[in-house]
């Protein structure tokens, strides 16, 4: 029995994610030479994500082993106790840049409860559409489903993390999709998307943009449309900083790189947050283009590896989690990438496995246990 439990293991799984957490680790400790910070303040991103790492394959051992009843049982727990952290954050939560995101756990350092509200939100919305009708999806699931997922997405605006906020609907959006909704309701929702979306935006959504939120989407669209308008030392030395930066440190790379702790833009503390959102620079600097591909290869694997296992799941409740969380991970790297490369908005929103982070590398790590859970059940009823 225990020679099948181990065959029947998801190696590739494993081999990928950890090949993926030494990339990370290794680019957080290249980031040591950067003056300014100090060795010792950049040392804590290192060896703080190597603890995490630790912290995680311990997890990630435990929920591959455990039952997917247990795991459909807790998701109402697990969805609540989400929800408590994401009020008691914004009263005792500690502030950065602005946000009030993250609550401090002493010697640990912070952990922030949006990074754990994400999977909360996929394993109660997964059990809410297990059940699947003759006429596929009904009008309660999907009023249940929107609430459950409403409720994280204010709490979260709240603190303000709008970043954090839009990565929750992709992965519902998946959900939906594939509980049996009606093609005539697709398409009404694409139709009224298209008609009323700009709308919305322009009337609704534009007006409530702070300032920090315009010039950034005007940073985006500059970078993309009139590359020339980056020169401007208003928008080099405003909030174009962050993303010109970024984008000369992925196009000084080249092919191969400038090698470790060779890298201008990272060692010289020209790249801010390159020790987390702005890792992917980093890794772009100093291992090229070739690095980059590499690390955007085995990230794939993960995202394709995870559909797979889900489409062969023989558990409804197990496919759609996984289904979620593959929507999850490919909306962070996407969108990761794209503010990278000057493609997307700055959202802060980290690259999986690889930013400095402990929630988000926790969660992560939990999520590809399910992964590996389900796979190792795959011939089972």
């Amino acid at each position: 029995m225990q020679e099948r439990r181990w065959r029947d293991f998801d190696w590739s799984l494993l081999i990928a994610m950890t090949l993926l957490c030494t990339v990370g680790i290794v680019a957080l400790y290249s980031t040591n030479a950067a003056p300014g910070g100090g060795t010792e303040w950049h040392q804590k991103f290192w060896f703080k994500q190597l603890v995490w790492c630790g912290i995680g394959y311990l997890a990630f051992f435990w929920v591959s082993r455990v039952s997917f009843q247990r795991v459909f049982d807790a998701a109402p727990y697990v969805y609540a106790v989400t929800i408590l952290l994401l009020m008691v954050v914004l009263f005792v939560g500690v502030k950065i840049n602005g946000q009030r995101c993250w609550i401090r756990l002493g010697p640990v350092g912070t952990v922030q409860p949006s990074e754990f509200a994400k999977l909360g939100t996929i394993l109660l919305a997964a059990r809410i559409l297990r059940p699947l009708g003759p006429e596929g999806v009904t009008w309660r699931q999907l009023a249940l489903v929107l609430g459950v997922v409403l409720l994280p997405v204010g709490l979260i605006l709240k603190q303000p993390d709008a970043g954090t906020a839009l990565t929750f609907f992709p992965p519902i959006a998946v959900l939906i999709f594939l509980s049996g909704i009606p093609a005539r309701w697709v398409v009404a929702a694409i139709v009224t998307g298209v008609l009323v979306g700009p709308l919305l935006f322009a009337f609704m959504l534009e007006p409530r943009l702070k300032q920090y939120q315009r010039d950034r989407i005007n940073v985006t669209w500059n970078a993309i449309f009139h590359p020339e308008r980056l020169q401007d030392r208003q928008t080099r030395e405003g909030f174009g900083y962050q993303t010109l930066q970024s984008m000369i440190a992925v196009g000084s790379g080249g092919i191969l790189g400038k090698g470790f702790r060779g890298g201008t833009q990272s060692q010289g503390g020209f790249i801010p947050e390159h020790h987390s959102d702005f890792i992917a620079s980093v890794i772009a600097e100093e291992f090229g283009l070739v690095g980059s591909l590499g690390v955007l290869a085995l990230l794939l694997f993960v995202i394709l590896h995870s559909a797979n296992v889900a489409g062969r799941s023989r558990e409804r409740f197990a496919m759609l989690v996984l289904a979620g969380y593959m929507a999850l991970l490919a909306s962070h790297v996407i969108i990761n990438f794209g503010m990278v490369v000057g493609l997307l908005p700055i959202m802060g929103i980290p690259l999986p496995l690889l930013s400095a982070g402990g929630s988000s590398l926790l969660m992560t790590f939990v999520s590809l246990g399910l992964v590996a859970n389900v796979h190792a059940r795959r011939f089972s009823n």
